[in-house]
């Protein structure tokens, strides 16, 4: 009881919804499927028939739907006919009314068999089902004694159904044959032999055809429904007149079962239905059921149009129009959008010359509308054979001759696809047969002068038009301007090959002395008074800027870009050369192409490269100061070497969101930069914890090393210190932070975590503000003035 209820609130639920569902996608085979799974569910025949009948004329029923349709229909034992079918044989209708009208059954197993007949191996399945259908009913009416009449109506309607069937190439062939011979001696046994004469006349021509489909037939098996082995069967058979239109229409829908998603292939479907006399009518719901499965592609949208227009004229035609816009489907590309244009253009212009009083002033509407909305995408997907364009300018000339408004389209075009050779050449062709001779010449100047994407066909088109049409110094100033431009065009190519060869030494040249200047002066190590905020002119015209530090001494230009992605990532590289020999050595400034270059090359901060972990980090322009109080730095050590710095931000972010992290030079000390009130917290996280089995030391350092050693974060008890503001330069930590010895470095890596005495004691020793006093012979400051 509870499973039937669950089902029939999965049904409510779904039939809710249903309307919505087939609205926006009648020839969704998942719908029909799961209705009628709902349905059966609860055993509700009557709604089955109603779902399976609109499925049937709908979309194209597969085998295994007939054959459980007529499983579930021979299982009842009488149905109201709701179906009704037309037929022109006559001992078709004769048995239709011997079956009498309420009889539902034998027109569900009449239309299953014609639209299964033309498979060649799952069609034989439905059939033998009809076959012992009507057996039966014979057997059934010769039992109840029936009049001889309804009998042998019967018996003619097998005969013609075994005819019909021998006629039909299947693999089942022969065996199809026995039966027949079966049934012959069964119920015209006294003309055996004429009957099977007849028969074998049929066969025999029939097996000819089957022999033609057994190898194709391997081939698309083997190659699991490729529509290229689909599109062979069908040439093969049209190639040798082997089939009807119905088996050659079987076999495009047996090859969109696997390529429904393929617009080429509904493409040649809807041509071969719209070419065919007999199924011509049936072209239109392909291609209904085409922009369903492939709404992007503007050549199924423009075939829509075509037979909407056909069928039901402008108006109808203008909906599919409008439909296909608002799905927004077609943006993706300007040539399938003109394809589109380009079908409505020309709906909208038959209509027009068919109608004598239509007004001229909506077909050039439509003409502009097109090519406005068309530019308004992007020019590198345009068609390059402008065929929207030459729709439009061809009916505003030819149709509504307008010249005028003809030349506007053509230098619309051309402004908006100035590389384009084509538009210029249709252009001057424009002007030649609607202008002048001086206008074409001059839109052949003209174009001569654009970087085109084909100049010799340009060049070709203006000497053969100046051959034809100019004077002698004509053609000796256009030969003239041709190879002028010729010329141009092959030093523009040797400047891109050389620019392409030594792409370090052309950008190095672009960069002024001034700012060369300014930058080498801003990497200095030690920080002149005047000097505390960086120039803007450090600043990058595009924010796609990094600066890369602590590189390998034997890294050039080259070995910069191959690290951050090469040349299609990386624009510009700017080594740095320092002027004093307490400068930081190996620095640069890259440009990059795309901000996803930019990104990419950041995740390689931190990078080990022959024993220096690179530091790659970017600024944003117009923003060269920060407030220090406002935010702590905290010093890391006592890690492994192979800890990345991720690693140490993690543990970091537990507590906050650390606003930078990066390492010293000598790769020692990680620094974590958070906001104040955030540091202390990351910093007794950090400190003590393990990570690759080595236990991390963290103390928050002071801003001012000069005035006050390092303060370690459990000796931290009192307030912050007050905030003041401090201008820094845009430069690393690493940068401003002095050369340190290497010992001094093993020392301080090596040192165990330490106990509180000995943090304490430690806060009274030398900070590395001294040790840079030291080496720069200046007199460290006295220890009174050290704060703890």
């Amino acid at each position: 009881m509870s499973q039937e209820l669950g089902d029939l609130d999965a049904l409510q639920s779904f039939l809710e919804v249903l309307p919505e569902k087939i609205e926006k996608n009648p020839y969704d085979y998942t719908i029909y499927s799961q209705w009628i799974t709902l349905l059966r569910a609860i055993d509700d025949i009557e709604s089955v028939r109603v779902a399976r009948e609109h499925m049937y004329r709908v979309i194209a029923v597969p085998e295994d739907i007939w054959a459980e349709w007529i499983r579930d229909e021979l299982d009842q034992p009488a149905f109201v006919s709701s179906l009704s079918t037309s037929t022109n044989d006559n001992t078709r209708l004769a048995a239709a009314e011997a079956f009498g009208t309420s009889d539902y059954v034998l027109p569900i197993l009449q239309l299953a068999v014609g639209a299964t007949e033309a498979h060649f191996k799952d069609g034989q399945a439905i059939w033998i089902q009809y076959k012992e259908y009507i057996e039966h009913a014979i057997e059934a009416a010769g039992s109840a004694g029936s009049v001889d009449g309804n009998v042998t109506v019967l018996v003619d309607l097998l005969q013609a159904v075994f005819i019909e069937r021998l006629g039909q190439p299947h693999a089942e062939l022969d065996a199809t044959f026995a039966l027949y011979s079966q049934f012959v001696t069964q119920h015209r046994n006294d003309a055996y032999e004429q009957h099977m004469v007849d028969a074998s006349r049929i066969v025999s021509r029939t097996r000819q055809r089957c022999s033609i489909r057994d190898d194709c037939e391997d081939d698309l098996a083997k190659s699991a429904g490729n529509w290229e082995a689909t599109m062979s069967y069908i040439a093969k058979l049209v190639r040798e007149k082997a089939a009807n239109t119905k088996e050659i229409r079987m076999l495009y829908e047996r090859g969109l079962a696997f390529s429904c998603y393929s617009p080429g292939a509904w493409d040649e479907y809807i041509s071969f239905l719209a070419g065919s006399t007999d199924e011509m009518r049936s072209s239109l719901e392909v291609a209904r059921r085409a922009v369903r499965n492939c709404w992007w592609s503007g050549s199924l949208w423009a075939q829509l149009v075509h037979l909407t227009y056909a069928e039901n004229g402008l108006h109808a035609a203008n909906e599919v129009y409008a439909r296909a816009v608002s799905t927004h489907a077609l943006e993706h590309s300007m040539s399938e959008f003109s394809q589109l244009a380009t079908a409505r253009i020309t709906v909208a212009r038959l209509d027009h010359q068919s109608d004598s009083s239509a007004n001229t002033d909506t077909l050039l509407q439509t003409c502009k509308d097109s090519l406005d909305t068309a530019y308004t995408l992007d020019l590198s997907t345009a068609d390059p054979a402008l065929r929207l364009e030459r729709c439009c300018t061809a009916v505003v000339t030819d149709v509504l001759f307008d010249i005028t408004m003809a030349r506007e389209m053509w230098t619309q075009v051309c402004k908006a696809r100035r590389e384009c050779t084509e538009a210029w050449v249709l252009s001057a062709e424009f002007e030649k047969a609607h202008g002048s001779e001086a206008n074409a010449r001059r839109v052949y100047r003209h174009a001569s002068q654009r970087l085109l994407d084909n100049p010799e066909r340009l060049f070709d088109k203006w000497i053969t038009f100046e051959y034809g049409c100019g004077s002698l110094p004509d053609i000796c100033s256009a030969g003239h301007a041709i190879n002028l431009q010729r010329h141009l065009i092959q030093r523009r190519a040797e400047r891109e090959r050389r620019a392409n060869l030594f792409p370090a030494a052309d950008g190095s040249a672009e960069a002024k002395p001034g700012q060369k200047r300014q930058r080498a002066t801003s990497q200095d190590c030690v920080v002149e008074p005047e000097l505390q905020t960086v120039s803007t002119t450090d600043a990058a015209s595009s924010n796609n800027v990094l600066y890369v530090s602590n590189l390998p001494p034997s890294f050039g230009p080259q070995d910069v870009e191959s690290l951050l992605g090469g040349r299609s990532s990386v624009s510009k590289v700017t080594m740095f050369e320092a002027k004093r020999d307490t400068a930081p050595q190996g620095q640069a400034r890259v440009e990059l192409s795309t901000t996803d270059a930019l990104i990419a090359a950041l995740d390689k901060n931190g990078l080990k490269i022959n024993g220096h972990f690179v530091s790659i980090h970017t600024f944003k322009p117009n923003r060269q100061t920060r407030d220090t109080a406002k935010t702590a730095t905290i010093e890391v050590r006592g890690f492994s070497p192979e800890t990345s710095n991720k690693k140490i931000e993690q543990v970091a972010k537990k507590t906050g969101v650390p606003v930078r992290v990066h390492r010293s030079r000598l790769g020692d000390v990680v620094f974590v930069v958070m906001r104040l009130q955030e540091a202390q917290r990351a910093a007794d996280a950090l400190n003590g914890c393990s990570i690759d089995n080595c236990t991390l030391e963290a103390y928050i350092a002071n801003a001012d090393k000069n005035a006050a050693g390092p303060v370690y974060a459990s000796a931290v008890t009192g307030p912050a210190p007050p905030a003041v503001p401090v201008m820094v330069p845009r430069k690393t930590a690493a940068a401003r932070r002095p050369t340190k010895k290497v010992a001094l470095s093993a020392a301080l890596s090596a040192t165990p975590h330490a106990s509180s005495a000995e943090k304490a004691q430690r806060a009274n020793a030398k900070s590395n503000a001294d040790f840079r006093q030291l080496l720069l012979g200046q007199k460290p400051p006295d220890e009174g003035s050290r704060g703890v």
